[in-house]
């Protein structure tokens, strides 16, 4: 019998990977970090080779000294909402657009000519903005052709690695309905948005269950990956309905707070849930015939990390006498600051901003 089950958070700071025992025992995790560059404002990339790096490192970091043919699958949870391109072969063209990015003003401007707002809203359980998936590929189209015409496949970043380890085009409902392009009652890809967006159809994977197999390791990958041939591919989920599960928002109406690069709030319903001023969204729970309504910011722990950037910037764990690290020296002076921070005011507005507001022109301050 097999003894151990292999999960995978592919997220915004790093790859966080967990070893368990089939009865559940957590055995061994791991963190691998990789570079998100910002720039231009609100523009935000990854390299997809990184997220490949990351995961093969962290497989062969949790097995060393183990049997890898042991491992009766892996499963995915992964950041949401991102672009990635890729050509026949699967070879990726250009850097990942990832969730944070809200460059796509223009083409969130096209669709919103194109389609009342509160019926996009109802079919896809979103509100149109640049954050999203498809307007990150018309910005795509509409600024770099070239990659746009070798373009076969847009991918979310979970379903990358899926793809190469199986050689599968697919996805799950929950990131699916983080795209903009996915019929959220009737879980498929939605012919009337995508005919809106002037794309094809067929750019986008087969949509599957979480729980769907999605493919084996193959032979070609196995060493390089660091999984046994014929490993068990499980898609998973995006990370925001991974965390419902994890935080066991798994019944109607139990809510839970995800702190991570960004923030939410969100609880487990039997429908979706439309906002009359669209505030909120709606993801597809990885819980079959469940939905998450949530109301999401834009930069939460991105926040802190900003300002260990301009405030701790160079300053290393050996460079203070208690060898702490660098948050925990920030900690410290935190809590040796005054209730209200002596009248200094932060605006979390780094990365433009989601619920409530959804500007994604909004920038974030100090004040005071």
């Amino acid at each position: 019998m097999s003894k151990f089950l292999l999960a995978h958070d592919l997220g915004t700071s790093g790859d966080k990977a967990t070893l368990f025992s089939t009865d559940g025992k957590l055995l061994d995790s791991c963190t691998y970090e990789y570079e998100t560059k910002f720039f231009n404002g609100n523009w935000a990339e990854q390299n997809p080779m990184d997220w490949w790096k990351a995961f093969c490192s962290t497989n062969k970091r949790l097995l060393k000294g183990r049997d890898t043919s042991q491992v009766a699958g892996l499963a995915f949870s992964g950041q949401m909402m991102g672009c990635v391109c890729v050509d026949i072969n699967g070879q990726v063209l250009r850097n990942a657009i990832i969730w944070a990015d809200q460059r796509s003003v223009e083409e969130e401007k096209y669709i919103k000519d194109k389609i009342d707002e509160t019926e996009f809203y109802k079919i896809v359980g979103h509100k149109i903005s640049a954050s999203y998936s498809i307007e990150k590929l018309m910005w795509i189209r509409n600024n770099e052709p070239d990659i746009f015409k070798q373009t076969f496949k847009i991918l979310l970043p979970k379903d990358y690695i899926i793809y190469r380890l199986t050689g599968k085009f697919v996805t799950d409902y929950s990131d699916a309905s983080g795209t903009n392009a996915f019929d959220l009652i009737n879980l498929r890809w939605s012919d009337r948005i995508i005919d809106i967006s002037g794309l094809d159809k067929n750019l986008f994977p087969e949509v599957h269950p979480s729980t769907h197999i999605a493919g084996e390791v193959s032979k070609v990958i196995s060493e390089e990956c660091g999984l046994a041939p014929g490993t068990k591919v499980i898609i998973g989920g995006g990370d925001g309905v991974c965390a419902a599960v994890g935080a066991a928002s798994v019944e109607e109406n139990v809510a839970y707070n995800y702190l991570g690069s960004s923030s939410w709030v969100a609880y487990t319903a039997k429908k979706p849930v439309f906002d009359k001023e669209l505030r909120t969204f709606n993801w597809a729970h990885m819980i079959p015939g469940y939905y998450a309504p949530t109301g999401t910011m834009q930069a939460a722990a991105n926040s802190y990390n900003f300002m260990k950037k301009i405030l701790f910037e160079g300053l290393s764990v050996v460079e203070n006498e208690n060898s702490l690290g660098v948050y925990d020296l920030m900690n410290n002076q935190i809590i040796s600051s005054k209730i209200g921070a002596n009248g200094l005011l932060f605006l979390p507005y780094l990365l433009g901003e989601r619920s409530p507001r959804w500007n994604p022109n909004a920038r974030g301050a100090f004040i005071g």
